[in-house]
């Protein structure tokens, strides 16, 4: 409510803010200065029926009424995404997870995995990105002892521990060349040979791997085999980024609420009036990770049964693709044309939409132009 008088004072105002008034305009008055108090009046109301919304759901909310498989979502995307997991846990083909850092990949994998007929063996998770190309065949196929210096004691490697089960390979992009030959080897025989062992060994091994690049690009440029890709990509799921299922931000604020609440061993706080707005105002390049760690702190910094200020993560707008050396040479010129690839990939990715490829790449618009600029990129020329 807005009160308007023309025979008001400073007392009377203060006793109708106080009986509820947002606002208190006295005639006669200017009519920006009345459309811009019921402007305000409108955004606040907004923000508290989005926050008494949340808060509602705090409480009444059942867990498994979010979503299906251990994720939070009731979107259309989600709902995609949900129906291709039951698709794939019908099969056992190798599959393809795809999409953003810390928008679910794992979640997805896991269940697939649980869903299957291979849900009683093991779910075996490797980094390819984590693990030094000199050990990569080690850690895949395992070795006998005195295979190599410090080879101290005989081990079994991922794809013998996951035999029965499945082996969920993220970042599978990082693969070498010569593991993506040794992985399809096993993919297409299901043998495998431990380092210093002659005889190979049998195996039965769902392959589930995940990226957050296009592969297609990656085969394009030499990067990946052709055959391993089709060879892993029989079935594949792609999981949406946060911001393109914003109206699952809810449900994921108030899962995130009730679990931080619980860790912290608090009573579940409200959310503070406009913190829903600013984050729905969020584009989330970090996704789903990155909005539960905001959850979190303001759950850790709640007071009076209040959480917190919603505060974005660090700010790497600024940040570049590359810090290049400051003198010409040879590791300068490779990184300048490494760099570029990315940015032509990203751009004809997201089909010259700067602000898609800006986020994707996890730059600010600014600096995405300046490499634009000085590469002689038009994104024009990625449309279509």
């Amino acid at each position: 409510m807005i009160m308007i008088t023309g025979h008001g004072d400073v007392s009377m105002a203060v006793r109708c803010l106080k009986a509820g008034a947002y606002d208190f305009v006295e005639k006669p008055f200017e009519d920006d200065v009345l459309l811009a108090s019921v402007a305000r009046a409108v955004e606040k109301a907004a923000l508290r029926r989005e926050s008494e919304e949340l808060r509602r759901r705090l409480v009444l909310l059942a867990p498994e009424d979010d979503g299906r498989f251990s994720m939070i979502g009731r979107s259309r995307l989600m709902q995609d995404v949900y129906e291709q997991i039951e698709t794939a846990a019908r099969s056992s083909a190798p599959v393809l997870i795809t999409g953003e850092t810390g928008a679910g990949k794992e979640l997805v994998a896991r269940a697939v995995h649980s869903r299957s007929a291979r849900s009683t063996g093991n779910f075996i998770a490797l980094n390819a990105g984590a693990i030094p190309e000199a050990m990569m065949e080690s850690e895949l196929f395992g070795h006998v002892k005195g295979a190599f210096t410090g080879a101290d004691a005989a081990r079994d490697g991922k794809l013998a521990t996951a035999s029965g089960g499945t082996l969920f390979l993220d970042e599978v992009e990082c693969l070498s060349l010569r593991a993506q030959v040794q992985l399809l080897r096993v993919l297409e025989d299901g043998l495998i040979t431990p380092l210093g062992m002659d005889e190979p060994r049998k195996v039965d091994v769902r392959l589930l791997s995940a990226s957050k690049v296009n592969l297609v690009e990656h085969v394009r440029h030499g990067e990946m085999r052709d055959d391993f890709y089709h060879r892993i990509a029989v079935l594949s799921i792609n999981v949406p980024p946060l911001r393109e299922r914003m109206e699952d931000l809810p449900l994921l604020v108030s899962h995130f609420m009730r679990t931080s609440a619980m860790r912290t061993g608090i009573p579940v706080p409200q959310l503070p009036d406009g913190a829903l707005g600013e984050m729905f105002r969020h584009s989330w390049p970090g996704n789903v990770r990155e909005l539960k760690n905001a959850v979190e702190r303001m759950v850790i910094t709640s007071s009076g049964g209040v959480a917190g200020a919603f505060r974005k993560d660090v700010d790497f707008d600024t940040a570049r693709l590359l810090s290049l050396p400051a003198a010409p040479g040879r590791l300068r010129d490779e990184m300048e044309k490494t760099e570029r690839r990315v940015i032509e990939t990203a751009l004809r990715q997201y089909k010259g939409v700067v602000n898609t490829a800006c986020e994707a790449l996890g730059i600010s618009r600014r600096a995405l132009y300046e490499r634009m600029r000085k590469y002689g990129l038009d994104k024009e020329d990625f449309k279509g």
